[in-house]
């Protein structure tokens, strides 16, 4: 049981909505909820380190089923890839406990009894905490309701209480405060001088024309043998780059798809039922009973929609069909319908009442507030009293237990019916001005009176019997089998291969697998991915059922963590080095020439200008990003001369600044600026401290060995 349920049984507080999962804060930040982890549970071990410090695998599973009950007692439905998503927020708050832990005892930071009440009995204390002890009349946090509940629980001897309160309310808010001191050491000391502004300002409003002649790289032909670009140059320069050249444990697949999806036939037979069942429908008198029956994708809707407000497919044709009609089947949003028009009535899409409600049930807890028939009594006295001419609001003020408008006479206005209660929304909606009436509804009795009522348009009650799209068993059958055969035929990399070309298949690839991934290529399925970690290069798998495909992967590579090999690199690598041989290669070209039309004709390029060139600006209009050549314009060293060769990034160019100047009257706000450009560092300081902290740890992962 979580602390929240704990609270809610003993404290008997009301709550706004269900927070079961809240108070464990970062431990499980941004988790959703997934298929129950307890088949883990008998298992002894650890699921990874932290700078030495293990996780224990029944302390790790254990947060996993917290979560996951906790969003389960939300309403929330339970998926693989929502499980995923826990264990990877589960482990990088382990990760970011340790670390900060350690980064903050080195410092000497701790957080106190002291500070801790301070926080937790103060408007400060986490939202979801301070949302159990809120007084439901005033909206106000109820700090004394809070402290007595938590004195309480420190004397109590359920060491299982104290444990979890620990875990899920004290233990996040230690981390949360001594990250928040770290990073302050920091953020603190941030500062922007005026006179920084002041220079980046007039930097950016000068402006400078400039000609240049442009000798793109493309002029010299990559073929040339002088441009071949060696295993050892691309090591070198990784070994000159390595920050750049970092990579993470990866794999790469090949693997080939055999599509399940429906087929004309199946669309065809799909048509065909429904329009076996067209006549039934329109001949039905219960079409709730019938389109539930025949398993409709379209829950019956027991209201109306206004005319001008209708959004699915064939829309005009429904409008204007009879009532009692049926129409389709039609295509809608990847399935096929018909659709029965049952009743059509003219009704107001915005109304103002007034109501008293005397209460039953509390809709936030389930409790009963009071009995049925003293509710029912109360209520018809209330009723009897308003038709003698008491006065409605001061009732609602006195006995409304609605406390969202006992305050304001019991009065809403309503532009739409969703999440009102059926009952209450009939009433207001079907009924006229003037009409008063004591209604039950799932909440009470409320004492209603319609006020007005506006913009009255033809509405349409309608019944849909929806069915998807999906594949035959024959077409789902015929696609196994077919990866089936693949699979056996295919059981090495060269018979793989002659497979894919022998049945004229498509050879797809993903790369850079991570070993805790839950999809390959936008596809879920971290079996799959289990499997590729699980075998070496060259190995081929059996069938993975995708849902609307099957698959058979290949192993094709594995990158080790730490500085990518001259192959890994050459992709981004032989580029680059490339272009610095073409460059060698222009500048020998244009040899002595000493001005730019000159440079030009020797080059093979031609000569440009651009009169306003900024030195903000981000691309040189002709040229794209080429800051080398920005920056170039703006030295005075080039001012009425040709430049030096710069090797930009498309090409080499030889520039000569013709004039310098300033623009005037753009208003710059150096205060505002001053406080923008501190806020930005503020934020890099405390996201980039963290990462630091991050990548000097020492992070052993073992999740996949212990079946996640």
């Amino acid at each position: 049981m979580s602390i929240i349920q704990q609270i809610r049984d003993k404290a008997a507080i009301l709550l706004t909505g269900a927070i079961a999962l809240s108070l464990i804060g970062f431990l499980v930040q941004d988790a959703f909820v997934g298929k129950s982890s307890g088949l883990f549970n008998s298992q002894a071990g650890i699921v990874g380190s932290v700078n030495g410090n293990e996780i224990d695998i029944k302390d790790f599973n254990a947060k996993v089923n917290i979560a996951e009950q906790g969003y389960r007692q939300q309403g929330m439905q339970s998926s693989e890839m929502m499980t995923q998503n826990i264990i990877d927020n589960i482990w990088n708050s382990y990760i970011q406990e340790e670390v900060v832990k350690s980064a903050a005892e080195k410092l000497g930071l701790s957080l106190t009894s002291k500070e801790l009440g301070s926080v937790l009995f103060s408007e400060d204390a986490p939202q979801e905490f301070k949302q159990l002890f809120t007084d439901q009349t005033t909206g106000q946090y109820n700090i004394d309701a809070a402290k007595t509940w938590f004195n309480n629980l420190k004397k109590s001897k359920k060491s299982e209480d104290l444990k979890m309160v620990d875990q899920q309310l004290i233990s996040p808010m230690h981390i949360r405060s001594l990250m928040d001191k770290y990073n302050a050491i920091f953020t603190n000391g941030v500062y922007v001088p005026n006179w920084l502004i002041e220079k980046m300002n007039s930097d950016n409003s000068s402006f400078a024309s400039v000609s240049f002649a442009a000798i793109p790289y493309a002029t010299i032909s990559d073929s040339l043998a002088s441009l071949k670009v060696s295993d050892q140059e691309i090591t070198e320069y990784v070994n000159k780059h390595k920050e750049e050249f970092k990579q993470e444990k990866t794999r790469s697949v090949a693997y080939v798809v055999f599509d399940a999806n429906p087929t004309a036939a199946d669309t065809n037979a799909l048509i065909n039922q429904l329009n076996g069942l067209k006549s039934e429908f329109e001949t039905t008198t219960d079409a709730k009973a019938f389109v539930t029956r025949n398993n409709s994708t379209i829950q019956f809707y027991d209201w109306y929609t206004i005319k001008s407000k209708l959004q699915m497919a064939n829309k005009d044709a429904i409008g204007a069909m009879p009532l009692n009609s049926v129409i389709g089947p039609y295509l809608d949003a990847g399935a096929y319908a018909l659709a029965k028009k049952i009743e059509i009535r003219s009704i107001p899409d915005s109304v103002k009442c007034r109501h008293i409600l005397i209460g039953v049930i509390d809709p936030q807890t389930g409790q009963e507030i009071m009995p049925d028939s003293s509710a029912k009594k109360l209520a018809d006295s209330l009723f009897n009293a308003i038709k003698g001419g008491g006065n409605f609001g001061a009732l609602a003020a006195q006995f409304s237990t609605d406390k969202g408008s006992n305050m304001n006479g019991g009065e809403y206005t309503f532009s739409s019916t969703t999440n009102l209660d059926p009952a209450f929304r009939d009433f207001i909606f079907l009924k006229k001005p003037g009409d008063r009436e004591v209604v039950k509804s799932s909440f009470g009795y409320h004492i209603i009176e319609v006020l007005s009522q506006k913009n009255f348009e033809e509405a349409f009650k309608m019944a849909y019997l929806a069915k998807r799209i999906v594949a035959s068993e024959e077409t789902d059958n015929a696609a196994e089998a077919a990866a089936i055969q693949f699979s056996g035929n295919a059981r090495n990399q060269k018979a793989f291969d002659e497979a894919i070309k022998k049945q004229n298949l498509m050879r797809r690839m993903a790369d850079n697998i991570r070993e805790m991934d839950f999809s390959v290529s936008g596809m879920p399925n971290r079996a799959l991915v289990k499997w590729i970690y699980e075998n070496k290069p060259g190995t081929v798998s059996d069938v993975f059922d995708m849902g609307d495909q099957y698959l058979v992967a290949m192993v094709t590579g594995e990158n080790k963590e730490g500085t990518q090999n001259a192959l890994t690199a050459r992709i981004m690598v032989e580029p680059i080095l490339r272009n610095q041989k073409k460059a060698k290669e222009i500048i020998k070209k244009v040899g002595t020439a000493n001005t730019l039309e000159n440079i030009a004709t020797a080059g093979g390029g031609q000569v440009n200008q651009v009169d306003t060139l900024r030195f903000s600006d981000p691309f040189v209009p002709g040229l794209g990003s080429e800051p080398k050549v920005i920056g170039a314009a703006f030295n005075k060293a080039n001012l009425s001369k040709v430049s030096a060769p710069i090797d930009g990034q498309t090409g080499v160019y030889y520039i000569r600044v013709n004039s310098t100047g300033a623009l005037s009257g753009l208003g710059f706000d150096v205060k505002q600026q001053k406080m923008a450009m501190e806020g930005q560092l503020k934020q890099f300081a405390a996201y980039s401290t963290f990462e630091a902290l991050r990548k000097s740890a020492k992070i052993k992962d073992e999740r996949r060995q212990a079946g996640y």
